[in-house]
This record gives structure tokens, sequence and C-alpha cells, in this order.
């Protein structure tokens, strides 16, 4: 049995999660449990990583500033959930997306603090193997998703909340075999969902964010917005390439903020980005959709995606996997795989070519793992 802890820093860069999971076995064969997580604010600092994955001009100073400053939060967070889960085994940290065009992208982080400080293994950089093999690099997830939410008889969606949402695809084993089960698993980036939904609060409700979907509940959605919302959300999921910084174009917010009230574009929005993403799910026709990011919580979101995809939604703690823990736990788990020489991309998913290359950097590392 081992810990591990995982560490994230979403695309919507308001916090840090980390989570502690408890991991049985080895490699795919493994189980993982979370046993313990927490969120932290970034405080002054996401304002500048909001500037740095904006493409605003910074020095060297300034970025080497915030890399450093970002590893001593994920320093400080990890320990605390240290205190409360004991000594981990190793550390997976996803580092700051600041900017992602395949086959370029920048997970900003600086892990030494980390290292330093829970004195154990770190392994970060999770995405550059597969983008250098010519993958994505994203999604990363569905590997962990498979760990944690797979079942023999069911199928089920995966579905993150979070800036951008991104899907993982669990058919249900049907015969397969372990090998092709975990090959017909799919995953991918569908649009944006939270950047939007959330400057939308900012700009018509002076609030980070619309409180459980609150005001979108309100308000009846303008069917031109939606349909010109879809649209350009329709595009990015049509571009079948992975998302991250830079598309969160938000034009649309500013078009309508001025001619809906704020409940109006609120349900626009709302409406638009989860029938988006229902539209991607239909095809699977999953049996249950798991839920988990911010937006998780905004019941016109998750409404809309229920309606459109005719299937139970229900959030991944019922399952296991509290949702503002679900990205962290996935990091917990696949740093572990790194550990254990498994391959943490999917060629049907990223769309590196098989076979997939092992991933992570590691600091503080040993030839062996510490395991019991």
């Amino acid at each position: 049995m081992r810990t591990a802890i995982g560490l994230m820093t979403g695309t919507s860069i308001d916090g840090i999660d980390a989570a502690a999971v408890r991991i049985d076995g080895h490699g795919l064969q493994c189980r993982a449990a979370v046993t313990h997580h927490e969120h932290a604010s970034l405080g002054d600092l996401s304002i500048t990583l909001r500037a740095l994955a904006s493409g605003e001009r910074m020095t060297a100073s300034e970025i080497a500033f915030a890399s450093l400053a970002l590893g001593q939060v994920h320093a400080d967070l990890a320990t605390r959930v240290a205190a409360q889960s004991g000594t981990p085994d190793l550390v997976a940290a996803h580092g700051q997306t600041v900017f992602h065009a395949p086959p370029r992208s920048w997970q900003l982080l600086n892990p030494a603090p980390i290292a330093g400080a829970l004195r154990c293994p770190v392994v970060y950089d999770l995405r550059a193997a597969d983008l250098a093999a010519g993958g994505q690099g994203a999604p990363i997830t569905p590997l962990a998703d498979f760990i944690f939410f797979r079942d023999d008889a069911q199928s089920r969606a995966v579905v993150n909340l979070g800036g951008f949402c991104n899907v993982t695809l669990l058919p249900a084993r049907e015969g397969r075999d372990d090998a092709a089960w975990l090959a017909a698993v799919r995953g991918a980036d569908v649009c944006a969902c939270n950047h939007v939904l959330d400057a939308a609060a900012r700009r018509s409700l002076g609030k980070p964010f619309d409180d459980s979907g609150a005001a979108a509940l309100r308000g009846a959605a303008s069917d031109p917005a939606v349909r010109e919302l879809t649209a350009a959300l329709e595009a990015q999921t049509r571009a079948g390439r992975s998302l991250g910084s830079g598309d969160e174009s938000l034009a649309w917010v500013e078009r309508h903020a001025d001619r809906l009230s704020p409940a109006e574009l609120l349900a626009s929005a709302a409406k638009a980005v989860g029938e988006t993403i229902a539209r991607a799910l239909t095809p699977f026709a999953p049996a249950l959709v798991l839920a988990a990011g911010g937006g998780a919580h905004n019941r016109a979101l998750v409404g809309h995606i229920a309606r459109a995809v005719g299937a139970h939604v229900s959030p991944t703690e019922d399952y296991g996997v509290p949702i503002g823990a679900r990205e962290a736990a996935a990091m917990a788990v696949l740093g572990a795989l790194c550990a254990d020489g498994v391959p943490i991309t999917l060629p049907a998913v990223t769309g590196v070519p098989s076979p997939a290359p092992l991933s992570g950097a590691w600091i503080n590392a040993t030839p062996n793992l510490r395991r019991t």
C-alpha cells in the first residue's frame, strides 16, 4: 500500500487542490481511494498567472518569481494534507498551464519546494513526453478515471466541469480482457465551460461565479445568444485538439452583457455550455454520467446536461471521489503509475503513436520508491 498526494491547479487559475490517495497494488491492477483533500487560494499569485496565461509580456525575473511562489504554495498545501494523511510515498504535481498549443505546452512550476518540504520523490511535467512523441498531451486523466470509476456492467461518462470541459468515456467490460477494455476507453476535451460561466458572473453579477447556478435558474435563455455561443463552443469540439490557455475568447459575454439581464445572460451561457457537452456524450449513450469540477455545483448547467443526454447525472463524490478532488486525485494515481513504469497517456485519447511513452520528470527521486 502506498500514499500519493496529487496537486492540481486548473485553467480557471482560481486555486489549488490537493488529494491524498491510498493506492493498493501496482500498475493497472491497482485500486485507489481518496483519504483526504484540501483546497487553497492562490491569492495575488493568480493575477500574475492569469497575465502570463493571457500572453502578457513579463520579464524572466517575474516568471521565475511566479514559478517559485507557485512551488511554495504547492508545498504548503501538500504539507497540510500530509499532516492528516501521513507522510506520502510520492507527490505528483501538474503545474499551472500557462500555454498549450501542441506540440508546445508549458505547465509552470518549480517543484523544488515540494520535494524539500515533503522529503519524498516528486513527479511533475506529466504531459511533456506525450507531446514530444506526437500526442496532444491531453486529456491525461482518462487512465486515472478508469482506475477510479470503471464498472464491469455499466457504461459511464466522467465529465469534468472545470475552466474547460473534458470527458472520459468508460465502456462496460462486455467480455473484454483487461487490455481490450482499457483500449476501448476514450476521452476528449469538449469546450470552454467555467471560463464562460464565471466570466458572465463577473461581468453581470460582480461575483466570481454564479453560486449553485441560482441566477441562471431564475432567467430565461435568449435563443439568439445561445445559438451564437453554441457555434463558438462546437467549433472547439470539432477542432479535435486539446484545449488550454488561449481558448477562452469571451467576446460573447461582452456582446450580450449589456442587452441581457444578468439572469438571462447566465441562463443563456448555462444552456449553451450544457447542451454542447451533452452532444459530445450522446453518441456514447452512457448509462451514468459522473460530474466533477466546480461546474458540478451549478444546478442549471447539470440540468441541461442531464436532460439533453437522457441519463442520470451524479457527482463523483457519490462514488468515492469528492467533486473538488477529482483532478488532484487523478494526478496522484498518475504519479503512482509513472513510478510503476506504466505509460499514463492513451493513444486513442491523445493521438500519440503507440506505444505511449513513459511520462514525468522527477526530483528527489530514488531508484526504488518506498513501498509498504
